[in-house]
């Protein structure tokens, strides 16, 4: 699946509000990916597309598509 930064960006920007205000409570390690991701889709120009890799059950990798690049990698929760 892909979407582009603009798009994404707004998205991880409520989720990272969500978490700062105690709304959502996921481990700390998400908590930085989260920001990390914030962070690098903010030096991006809003039109740039991203990949969204979904292939494993436990991590959700997000992929700059024009330079492969990882922008960050967020351990999905199992909360069953």
């Amino acid at each position: 699946m892909s979407t582009r930064a603009g798009e994404l960006i707004e998205i991880m920007k409520t989720r990272l509000e969500m978490q700062k205000d105690g709304i959502t409570k996921p481990p700390p390690s998400v908590k930085i990916a989260t920001e990390t991701l914030v962070e690098r889709l903010s030096e991006m120009e809003m039109d740039e597309r991203i990949e969204i890799n979904t292939d494993t059950e436990s991590v959700a990798k997000y992929i700059h598509s024009s330079t492969g690049e990882i922008l960050a990698e967020i351990h999905i929760q199992d909360d069953r």
